[in-house]
């Protein structure tokens, strides 16, 4: 539950020492040269033009809302919110991710809650309705980015969690990645890891059951979302019928010699003389932001004086061939990153896509696409931030004193802070012995001085060995002083651990499922209760 006794708090993402970009700072903060590159804001107000604008565009909206009304659970509230797609006023509010093991990071759940949150306001806002997609990077190929996950034991230890199938995957799409029996010892160990708690077993049972043998690890993922988050539409767009329905845009990027890549190319210049990055290297030729799934294998392809090469397939083909393949295979095209989000907003009626750092940077580049391809631009919304800390961590922050911004810092430096205010008179003690050393050697040194300049030099270096005498001597006091109170550098380690898991924030450190199985899943109401999608910044909220 959120704590009602205990403030939340909003930080400015420039007091934060995790690097974010100056774009997205400036993004966030409607400042500097970032409105160039985004025509929209993220207010309401931006919202209700890019509903206006999406509101008029033929989306395929029968085809769509029928291919995903099937991929939701029979009778669910998702299912019907598919199913409103349909309905010229129906309006979309996006995010997605990959589909990493487990669920991935908290922040794949705050995008989610986010997506249904900034629905609802919205379709108060605006008086129709809005409905939340979460779109499954399912056509990704990075087995690394996907296989792995990190949870919180329970003495707040980061354990990784790897999966290592019998066949390693190689450039396989997600969709096509199906779990072998490895996968069943792998989710049962995830009882065991966390600390014992009224949920866990419970939440483990929803996890075994999604990630089993025999299924995809994109659709293993879907299911645990779809699990714990009633109403969220998952779209998963490996969907043949989803493929087959993005195929205006697709063939375009390829009749056209990627408009996509000359596009972001010239804007990246344009953000580099702005001070900005380009979150996307991009070359204006040479490549189609597209993937050909051939043999399994998701592969590249380029562009030359040969044709339209299959990089790594040995294949050349003209354009009117790789047309005619694509029309006969439709799920074999697989949209790169600068394409996506147009086929994404060509299928759906988005008003807002809710997206990290990361993807807030990358849609500078794209946004002169949509205006080419003919596609509404929607609201890049930045995903909501937080960190939660539980009431135990907030007595161990009282008891020392310690506020969010000071854990930024490692926890060696914390604890060597906690041991020198503990003992004050060792502190003193050396502050007096500097200070007298260096009086004393002032006088030596003015004496020599007098005597014969070039002593000078000697004295000042003696000065500098015994102050390194002294400064060695206290670095092995201050060790002396951290093993003496073992309890208090244990719970300084603990409380700086849960809130900068690993040194990172908390959302981009920790798995959300170990999040549910140590405080319920009532917690997913309660943080999306208590968010605020239009926070000025980095959100710490009590739990």
């Amino acid at each position: 539950m959120i704590a009602t006794d205990r403030a939340s708090r909003t930080i400015s993402f420039d007091a934060l020492k995790q690097p974010l970009s100056p774009l997205f700072r400036d993004y966030f903060a409607s400042r500097g040269k970032a409105s160039d590159f985004y025509p929209l804001g993220f207010s309401r107000e931006d919202m209700a033009k890019a509903a206006a604008a999406t509101a008029a565009f033929a989306h395929p909206r029968a085809e769509v809302a029928e291919a995903l009304a099937a991929e939701q659970p029979s009778g669910s509230e998702a299912r019907a919110n598919a199913e409103a797609l349909k309905d010229p006023k129906t309006l979309a509010v996006v995010t997605g991710q990959q589909s990493v093991l487990f669920g991935g990071p908290l922040y794949v759940l705050y995008k989610a809650l986010a997506a249904m949150e900034l629905a609802r306001h919205m379709s108060e806002s605006l008086k129709t309705k809005v409905v939340p997609v979460f779109w499954v990077a399912s056509d990704d190929h990075d087995f690394a980015e996907i296989r792995a996950t990190t949870m919180m034991d329970g003495n707040t230890e980061l354990k990784t969690l790897r999966y290592e199938p019998v066949d390693e995957p190689n450039l396989q799409p997600a969709s096509t990645i199906i779990l072998d029996q490895t996968i069943e010892a792998l989710a049962k160990s995830v009882r065991d890891l966390l600390p014992a708690s009224p949920w866990r077993d419970e939440v483990c049972e929803v996890l075994v059951d999604a990630y089993r043998p025999g299924v995809s690890i994109s659709a293993a993922f879907s299911k645990l979302l779809q699990h714990f988050l009633p109403g969220l539409v998952i779209m998963d767009p490996a969907s043949p019928k989803l493929k087959a329905l993005m195929r205006p845009v697709i063939e375009r990027e390829i009749a056209e010699s990627s408009p996509t890549s000359r596009l972001a190319a010239s804007i990246g210049e344009k953000l580099l003389a702005a001070g900005y990055h380009q979150q996307v290297p991009v070359r204006a030729n040479g490549f189609l932001n597209l993937f050909l799934v051939t043999a399994s294998k998701r592969r590249a392809l380029g562009v030359s004086e040969k044709g339209i090469e299959v990089r790594g397939g040995n294949q050349v083909m003209t354009t009117a061939e790789l047309l005619s393949r694509i029309a006969a295979s439709p799920e074999a095209a697989s949209p790169g990153v600068m394409l996506r989000p147009l086929a994404q907003d060509y299928l759906l009626p988005t008003i807002a896509y809710i997206g990290g750092p990361a993807e807030v940077a990358y849609h500078a580049q794209i946004g002169p696409s949509y205006a080419h391809f003919g596609i509404p631009r929607p609201v890049i919304f930045p995903r909501p931030s937080f960190s939660l800390v539980d009431s135990a961590t907030a007595r161990a922050m009282e008891a020392e004193s310690l506020t969010f911004e000071d854990l930024q810092t490692d926890t060696e430096t914390l604890l060597a802070r906690a041991a020198r205010e503990a003992n004050p008179e060792v502190e003193a003690s050396f502050a007096a012995a500097r200070s007298g050393i260096e009086g004393a050697f002032r006088g030596v040194e003015e004496t020599l001085a007098k005597l014969d300049s070039t002593l000078r030099g000697a004295a000042q270096s003696a000065a500098g060995r015994a102050l390194h005498q002294i400064e060695g001597l206290q670095e092995k006091a201050l060790r002396s002083m951290k093993r003496q109170d073992v309890t208090r550098s244990e719970r300084l380690r603990r409380t700086r651990d849960f809130v900068f898991p690993g040194g990172a924030l908390q959302e981009r450190g920790v798995s959300w499922i170990s999040l549910l199985a140590r405080y319920g899943p009532p917690i997913i109401d309660d943080i999306r209760r208590n968010m605020d999608p239009w926070a000025k910044g980095h959100q710490v909220l009590p739990i």
